[in-house]
């Protein structure tokens, strides 16, 4: 009481008779006593007339030039606004699914897992985890489902990059190389049937051809660069990224962007 008091001296030089009613049951009062009185007393004092009485037409922005959240997003990936509202829902129904709260890898994991492999979930979440929190917020769910499925193939590629840069230095070393094929191969005879030459070369011999034509730097490993112009007409590239684009649609919600894409999916 005390303090509303000396508050309300000092901003409007005097204390409102239907102060009394509001501590009348003692020195202080709870939230929901003290929110009733104000409601039935709007008028008590400047700041609450300022509040909640009607006729206040002053606004501090214009609304209808401010962008909102969701045209903001729009602004910066591939997706319309319509693509992030439905996100979002989907979003917070896979999120509400996690322990702790946060879209974290314990969370992803078992969503991606099957139909990608569990050697390359980890890879996958980090993709999307841009600034290495150790969870996925909305933001970055949005612009990682845009890169991976809605971008130029250079952007897709990039996506897909990320994924097998375990160590996240910009490079592919020749471990992260093998990983990769090995990877690949895998989700190759999980989706295909027809037969590649890859299918009855020996693991060590196709790092190598891929260091050997792509590895612009000579220094044993490929860059982002050397790996778009690898992936771009290599098959098993291309094959993963269909699986991507397929996981995004069905398991994190993306809509098909034309009946297309949709026959695609199915």
């Amino acid at each position: 009481r005390e303090e509303m008091e000396r508050m309300l001296h000092l901003v409007d030089g005097k204390v409102p008779d239907t102060l009394r009613k509001c501590f009348s049951e003692g020195e202080k009062v709870n939230y929901e006593k003290f929110r009733n009185w104000l409601l039935l007393n709007k008028d008590a004092f400047t700041f609450s007339r300022w509040l909640l009485s009607g006729g206040v037409y002053v606004t501090l922005t214009d609304d209808s030039d401010t962008p909102t959240f969701y045209q903001t997003l729009a602004g910066v990936t591939h997706l319309e606004e319509s693509d992030i509202i439905d996100l979002e829902k989907r979003y917070w129904l896979l999120k509400a699914q996690s322990r702790t709260g946060r879209f974290d890898l314990e969370t992803f994991g078992p969503l991606v897992s099957p139909p990608i492999r569990p050697s390359l979930s980890e890879g996958l979440f980090n993709a999307f985890d841009e600034n290495r929190d150790n969870h996925i917020d909305f933001k970055e769910i949005s612009c990682g489902l845009s890169a991976c499925c809605r971008g130029p193939l250079a952007e897709r590629q990039k996506f897909c990059f990320k994924v097998f840069d375990v160590d996240r230095d910009g490079v592919l070393s020749r471990t992260e190389l093998r990983d990769m094929v090995v990877a690949l191969l895998e989700v190759w005879k999980d989706n295909r049937t027809d037969d590649i030459p890859e299918l009855h070369t020996d693991l060590s011999d196709i790092v190598e051809n891929i260091l050997n034509a792509h590895d612009t730097t000579k220094m044993g490993h490929l860059t982002l660069e050397d790996y778009q112009i690898w992936s771009v007409k290599n098959v098993l590239a291309n094959e993963f990224l269909n699986l991507l684009f397929q996981v995004c649609h069905i398991v994190l919600g993306l809509r098909p962007a034309t009946p297309e894409e949709e026959g695609q999916i199915i």
